[in-house]
């Protein structure tokens, strides 16, 4: 049987993808505002006709109490990270007036969870999926949003996905390619990309695994969208996997229990050769090894899966270029030794042939 999903997810539109915690601060001099949402998604039956009701909890997290006010938006996917973007609707989005809030403005006390009910009433037209976004923000502020990077300041929104079932409904995930960043690394981590399209007509959820192997022994698995990211329709999306199981790899610089960041922006990374575990050799990262993705996704009657292998190699060249100095300096050095020797030994046996 096909499920149908109305899934709620929080987020702070700076750092956002379909899934995932809301923090949104505003600041001013006298009353910054701090704003939390409840990250609950949640699964629920919705045929055309019915209605369905969820509840978004909110949380003014910052000092003093503030009054709030919800509005709606609807969202689409925005690049290929899972980034959702905010549309204003347009004259023709009817499926904006099935959406409504018990309140629009309310007072939010300090540190005080506040509760939301939006109740949706589906036509007997309504099929596939809606996308929605209910916008929190203060009452009074101007909610500014950035269209490079559709980051809103000031504010916090819930996405709400909603699938209204029909027979036609088409959830079909395509992959485009599955890609490690290099071909050779010199040390890890080795970073590889999953770019999936999904081609149907509504959201689809995928999750599996990229498997590690070196001479068919697995040694490593990362999670594919452990996270459980929406693929809206029409739109691709890439998810990455990082393998760091093992040395030498770089790894980030702590300070005080934070990346340290260096005056460009970046993260500063070093060189760890700490193996770690009763058997340090066994982590040695080199040579040749092949990377098997298996994921699947439900296409609403059956688990479909998604396989794809690459390969791809370790080389820590520059550390190997310094031990065949170290292997040729010294076979240079016993070589010169073992000729003065022979040449010394082959003087003295003449000289002893003369006398």
């Amino acid at each position: 049987m096909k499920r149908v999903v109305l899934g709620v997810i929080s987020l702070c539109l700076a750092f956002s993808s379909l899934l995932g915690p809301a923090t949104a601060i505003a600041a001013d001099d006298l009353h910054p505002l701090v704003l939390e949402t409840s990250p609950l998604p949640i699964s629920l039956v919705a045929d055309p006709g019915t209605t369905v009701t969820t509840d978004i909890r909110v949380k003014q997290a910052g000092p003093g109490d503030a009054k709030l006010q919800v509005k709606l938006q609807k969202f689409g996917a925005f690049g290929d990270q899972g980034k959702p973007k905010l549309m204003d609707p347009e004259p023709g989005d009817e499926f904006v007036k099935w959406v409504k809030f018990d309140k629009t403005e309310f007072d939010a006390p300090a540190n005080v969870w506040q509760t939301v009910h939006m109740t949706i009433s589906l036509p007997k037209t309504a099929a596939f999926g809606y996308y929605y976004a209910a916008v929190f923000s203060r009452v009074g502020d101007d909610v500014h949003r950035d269209n490079r990077t559709n980051s809103i300041a000031g504010a916090t929104a819930v996405l709400v996905l909603l699938e209204a079932r029909n027979p036609n409904a088409n959830r079909t995930l395509v992959l485009k390619s599955f890609a490690s960043i290099h071909r050779i690394y010199e040390f890890l981590p080795s970073s590889f990309n999953v770019s999936l399209d999904n081609t149907g007509n509504v959201h689809a959820v995928p999750h599996g695994d990229v498997f590690i192997k070196q001479n068919g022994k697995q040694i490593g698995v990362l999670p594919i969208n452990a996270g459980g990211g929406n693929i809206l329709p029409q739109s691709v999306r890439i998810f990455p996997a990082k393998w760091t199981d093992g040395y030498p790899a770089f790894q980030d610089v702590l300070v005080n229990g934070s990346v340290k960041i260096d005056n460009k922006g970046h993260q500063v990374q070093a060189l760890s050769w700490n193996a770690g575990g009763n058997n340090p050799f066994s982590k040695i990262r080199m040579g040749k090894y092949t990377a098997e993705l298996f994921a699947v996704y439900d296409n609403g009657h059956n688990d479909v899966p998604i396989e794809a292998t690459l390969t791809f190699w370790v080389i820590p060249w520059r550390f190997l270029l310094a031990v065949l100095v170290v292997v040729v300096l010294v076979g240079l050095g016993v070589y010169l030794m073992v000729r003065g020797t022979l040449r010394r030994v082959t003087h003295r046996l003449k000289r002893l042939r003369r006398r």
